[in-house]
């Protein structure tokens, strides 16, 4: 019995030690943390160039469906390019969308930075870009797939036996003027990853300084 005793005295008196070694620094998780919202911002970058690209594509696309069939029967049918295209783009929205999550995961570690030997404004710096930068993504991507959507119906539509030439005109004036929209958000977003690169490159700077010192 005694022999128990001195075992969870001894394990209680571990824990307090560990405890009081926790002083909330943790400059390598935080190290990890900005490397891999740079990671996250990189690849969302990668993701809204691929959605450019397969917005042109569109284009080509739907100029040979025109131009080859006739009586639109591959928009009829689903067969046409046009709707593999906006499948494409649907599968990119989704990767943007798990970045937002990973990003917010990555920033939870910033939020429980409790230490003192990084600058806390750096910190709230980077928390609030990143804050920022997902808003207004998560507002581009919902936007996004409703005209994906819209797209998908007009392209579904002209190809029905009753379709007039207006519906065909003012579909594609109506699909311009979403893309003009939505390039719009994409400037913001492009405001906005300036701010948080800035933030980020400099509480990385900070970080490594911190971590040298340790050498």
């Amino acid at each position: 019995m005694i022999r128990k005793r001195y075992a969870l005295v001894t394990i209680s008196a571990l824990s307090l030690f560990l405890a009081s070694c926790d002083d909330g620094e943790n400059v390598e998780g935080m190290q990890e943390a900005t490397e891999e919202l740079d990671r996250l911002k990189t690849e969302t970058v990668d993701d809204l160039n691929q959605l450019y690209d397969l917005e042109v594509d569109l284009q080509n696309s739907f100029s040979d469906t025109l131009e080859t069939d006739d009586d639109l029967a591959t928009l009829s049918d689903g067969s046409s390019p046009v709707f593999e295209n906006i499948e494409s783009r649907r599968a990119v929205i989704e990767s943007i969308e798990e970045k937002e999550a990973e990003m917010n995961s990555q920033q939870d570690t910033l939020d429980s930075y409790e230490g003192e030997r990084l600058n806390q404004d750096a910190i709230d710096d980077v928390t609030s870009d990143v804050n920022a930068f997902i808003d207004h993504l998560a507002t581009y991507r919902s936007h996004y797939l409703d005209t994906l959507s819209s797209q998908e119906d007009y392209f579904t539509g002209i190809a029905d036996d009753d379709a007039t030439y207006d519906e065909f005109s003012d579909g594609i004036l109506a699909i311009n003027e979403e893309r003009d929209d939505l390039r719009a958000h994409l400037l913001e977003l492009d405001d906005l990853l300036v701010a948080f690169s800035s933030s980020l490159d400099q509480l990385s700077s900070t970080i490594e300084d911190e971590l040298a010192e340790e050498e």
